[in-house]
């Protein structure tokens, strides 16, 4: 969506300066969904997450956003069972809904928040533990709503090495329930800003500028 592209390109700009490896790893932190019909005027979204693809250095993923609108009707909502064999420690996901937190910029918006705990906490580097979970996947979330899926951001909230007490936040286009506040709110976000425009219009109307004068010297 062209309201997240700036943060997209600056963190694959900051992932590209610390090496190759680092870009491929933000790509990689990624969030999925697939929507079935399950019933008549019922859908199925079921949604996967990855973090990374390394596991030295890795960010440790905290939390995994979607918005959230009041009228999409959604519910039955689905997390992945405690995961007692992929690590050390038991990885378990917790969902809230917070109608009042708009993380994506768009109009009467909140977020669901699934949010994953290791316990105990697990090594991000030598001494020091770190919330979340580093190069992990996981499928298994789900919720049911009368809505078809359209294009929608989801936001991933990593804490970052080597202390993991700084934040970055990296977003995407997986599909969400197109209610009719959803859509209207997505469509308002694509309309660019006044500011945007007028800037676009000022450097055509100066390239025009230069076009004319160098017509007028041959």
């Amino acid at each position: 969506m062209k309201m997240h592209a700036g943060i997209i390109l600056a963190a694959l700009s900051a992932a590209f300066v610390t090496g190759q490896a680092r870009a491929l790893c933000v790509a990689s932190s990624t969030v999925t969904s697939i929507a079935t019909l399950t019933a008549p005027s019922l859908w199925t979204y079921n949604f996967s997450v990855q973090n990374g693809c390394q596991t030295v250095s890795q960010p440790f993923l905290t939390d995994f956003y979607i918005p959230y609108f009041s009228d999409a009707g959604i519910s039955d909502i689905v997390l992945p069972a405690p995961d007692t064999t992929s690590t050390t420690s038991t990885i378990t996901w917790t969902d809230t809904i917070d109608p009042s937190d708009n993380l994506f910029n768009l109009a009467g918006a909140g977020v669901i928040d699934f949010q994953v705990t290791a316990t105990p906490e697990l090594e991000g580097s030598e001494g020091a533990d770190a919330p979340g979970v580093g190069y992990y996947g996981a499928t298994g979330f789900s919720f049911t709503t009368p809505y078809a899926p359209v294009e929608g951001p989801y936001a991933i909230l990593q804490a970052l090495p080597p202390s993991y007490t700084t934040t970055r936040t990296l977003f995407g286009d997986p599909g969400i329930p197109g209610s009719p506040d959803t859509i209207a709110a997505l469509a308002a976000a694509a309309v660019p800003e006044p500011g945007t425009t007028a800037l676009l219009m000022t450097g055509l109307g100066l390239i025009a500028l230069v076009l004319k004068k160098r017509s007028c010297r041959l």
